[in-house]
């Protein structure tokens, strides 16, 4: 038989619609080569099993090379409420998030995908062979996609990801309340690489206005706190 916490968690998102990004993009420099982030896409996955253990319907859409729910932690979880959606590169991303948007009510979106803030401005179609004395790349700025869904659904519950390197707590917050504050998020999930390098993997969640709350440290208790808390915003109404 269930447990009363496990039976709580299944009814606290029924009828809820769930949007999750996770993982990294590429962007193709020539035929055989790319540029791409450090993200693996564990905590994206793991917040998709959460979702669907507290009743969501859920739509993931994952990068190449991320991490995925595992088909036993979908089969418990709730498999027939998970869709996956593959994207490589930004222009796959912004495609598939467009459609979306578009075509589906969400209620919660989080947008916890290392989205590319610059790509090469061409791609090369053949392979540039070796032998040069160097190669000049030109990157340019990506749009943001975060700053696309609350003009597309002003109603959706919006959490952002932050990730900075090397920089104060204080810091670490006014990063996340200008991420809140342009994008319109109803929380930003802040992290600082060196304790993701150091295992510890702690994240500072703030709200629209930068009021801490809630510190959680390692992915499940993070995926699992998250979850919490965006339940308990949802039934205050935000």
């Amino acid at each position: 038989m269930a447990s009363t916490k496990n039976a709580t968690k299944s009814r606290v998102f029924a009828g809820k619609w769930f949007l999750i990004t996770s993982g990294p993009i590429r962007a193709p420099i020539d035929a055989i080569r790319f540029i791409s982030s450090t993200s693996t896409g564990k905590l994206g996955s793991l917040l998709a099993i959460e979702a669907l253990r507290r009743g969501a319907q859920v739509t993931f859409v994952f990068g190449e090379g991320s991490a995925r729910p595992e088909p036993a932690e979908l089969k418990s979880a709730g498999q027939d409420r998970f869709t996956a959606r593959s994207v490589v590169t930004y222009d796959d991303m912004m495609k598939v998030f467009s459609q979306e948007l578009g075509t589906q009510k969400y209620h919660v979106i989080l947008h916890a995908m290392a989205v590319l803030d610059y790509v090469p401005e061409r791609k090369l179609s053949s392979k540039t062979r070796s032998g040069k004395d160097e190669w000049i790349i030109k990157l340019v700025p990506t749009p943001k996609l975060i700053q696309i869904v609350k003009r597309v659904d002003p109603q959706a519950f919006l959490v952002g990801f932050k990730l900075e390197v090397g920089v104060s707590q204080e810091e670490l917050i006014e990063a996340a309340r200008l991420m809140a504050e342009k994008s319109d998020a109803d929380l930003v999930v802040a992290n600082e690489l060196g304790t993701i390098q150091r295992g510890e993997h702690q994240v500072t969640i703030i709200n629209s206005t930068g009021t801490v709350q809630a510190i959680l440290q390692g992915k499940e208790e993070i995926a699992c706190g998250l979850m919490e808390l965006i339940a308990a915003k949802l039934k205050r109404g935000k």
